[in-house]
């Protein structure tokens, strides 16, 4: 039996956006899920319709229940922006302010160099010709020659992916990437909160350091269009989840969830009325006890420098107005709705970290009820706060973060974690954390009624009072 992730409310604010559920939303559901196969999120509790079995956020797969949350993504044309780049270098400048955790990365980042291998190789396979240098049949049929490869330039199913640059600190890789297609790119959705193109990548990876890290890779990006065919993204790997060690936390977590199970006298493969009731309360119970479990995640030690892996198989962009139909999904799966090129762009990414600019807070502060924080750690454009749940505590929670004005920080768009945040353009000379219980967050103390316009409200009546008042636990931190 597989183990469900540590990190329990992965995707949450996307999956209680207060907004209608759109068409595409099959997606994401999908998407989530595959994580969740692979021990990378555990997600609950989405509406039932217009999917049945989305219901309790739960479905059976060889007769585990994968507790799943949709990202939500809410969709207009994006118009192409003209718009002439170097192939190699400038695309943090370019991008750094339009991505969720946007900062001054050029300044720091490292230009990848464009090494060709197919001078250092050169076989036919690379050079799109047989060994006497004749075209191959490949190449006359006009399939890619490869020929112009290098270490960081790979072309496949007529699109170009080339790796830029590179910035690092212990918290995640970022990597920026150009995408050129011999055709221009049809017309893409884009999100509407951050007009971001709707486009994602099938990818896996890992790092050199820790043979073990978890091979599948998140791969939304975020980027914009700078021309009909070229998209330019930054990619965000996770590096502070590849820098752990589940072997004993997965162990000591499916002991638990069979103990549950065990103690309901049930399975998980039951799609009736009562079958969806029984696996809220599965879900429940396991969300109540999980948070102590993490204890058993071991740090692994990131070096100095390492080798970042990616290994691309499909890039997928969301038609323009595309309409969701259940023949689609029937038809095509996951892919429905998506123009897509596949292929296999491979590239290895050497990675130095750069840890000047994080501080990190050590607090394993707990209060009566077991709850609390492990430690919180700020980088130039992120914030990451780790929660610290006791034998015993309720885990079954959700954490709000407020700037030193009292108005709700952002989730990074990039991260599937609701643990991490945005902070560029906010005052955090002081940051108020809150963790609530999940339940009672989502259907009472959320939404833009309490929390927007939080500045101008008066005393008695901010969000933080509301917090104040039901918050499981609070911690105010300070920052210089």
């Amino acid at each position: 039996m597989m183990s469900l992730n540590d990190n329990e409310k992965d995707f949450q604010k996307k999956l209680q956006e207060e907004t209608e559920i759109p068409l595409i939303v099959h997606e994401r559901v999908n998407q989530a899920y595959r994580l969740i196969e692979n021990n990378t999120a555990v997600q609950k509790k989405a509406p039932k319709e217009p999917y049945h079995w989305m219901k309790l956020g739960g479905r059976i797969a060889g007769g585990m229940a994968a507790a799943l949350a949709v990202g939500f993504i809410f969709c207009a044309v994006n118009p192409v922006m003209a718009k002439n780049l170097p192939v190699v270098g400038g695309l943090f400048e370019i991008l750094q302010d339009n991505v969720s955790f946007f900062g001054d990365f050029s300044d720091h980042a490292t230009t990848l160099e464009a090494v060709d291998t197919t001078e250092t190789e050169g076989t036919a396979a690379d050079t799109g010709s047989d060994t006497e240098g004749n075209p191959s049949e490949d190449t006359e049929a006009g399939q890619d020659t490869k020929k112009d490869d290098t270490a960081y330039t790979k072309t496949a199913d007529g699109l170009t992916i080339t790796c830029s640059e590179v910035y690092a600190n212990s918290q995640a890789v970022y990597v920026t990437m150009q995408f050129k297609s011999e055709q221009p790119f049809p017309k893409t959705e884009t999100r509407a909160e951050s007009g971001t193109p709707v486009i994602d990548l099938d990818m896996t990876g890992g790092v050199d350091f820790n043979a073990e890290a978890d091979p599948v890779i998140d791969g939304q990006v975020e980027g914009k269009f700078l021309d009909d065919n070229t998209y330019a993204c930054i990619f965000r790997y996770d590096l502070a989840h590849a820098a752990k060690d589940y072997t004993e936390y997965n162990e000591k977590y499916n002991e638990m969830t069979q103990q549950v199970l065990d103690e309901m006298g049930i399975t998980l493969d039951d799609e009736t009325d009562e079958g969806y009731a029984l696996l809220e309360e599965y879900i429940n119970k396991v969300s109540e006890r999980g948070g102590a479990y993490q204890k058993y995640i071991k740090d692994i030690e990131i070096p100095d420098t390492f080798n970042l892996h990616l290994d691309i198989t499909k890039v997928r962009g969301l038609e323009a107005d595309y309409e969701w139909s259940e023949a689609d999904e029937e038809k095509y799966g996951t892919d429905a709705g998506y123009y897509k090129y596949e292929g296999d762009w491979n590239f290895d990414i050497p990675v130095t970290v750069d840890d000047s600019q994080t501080e990190v807070l050590e607090l394993n502060d707990t209060n009566e009820a077991g709850i609390g924080l492990r430690s919180v750690i700020r980088t130039p454009y992120e914030l990451t706060v780790n929660e610290l749940y006791e034998d015993g505590s309720d885990s079954d929670c959700f954490m709000v973060a407020l700037d030193a004005n009292g108005n709700k920080l952002p989730y990074n768009d990039s991260a599937g974690n609701c643990n991490n945040f945005t902070i560029q353009d906010r005052d955090i000379s002081t940051v108020d954390i809150y963790i609530l219980d999940y339940t009672q967050y989502m259907d009472e103390l959320k939404g833009p009624d309490n929390y927007n316009n939080n500045e101008n409200k008066p005393e008695g009546q901010k969000w933080s009072d509301l917090l104040d008042q039901y918050a499981k636990y609070h911690k105010t931190l300070h920052f210089d």
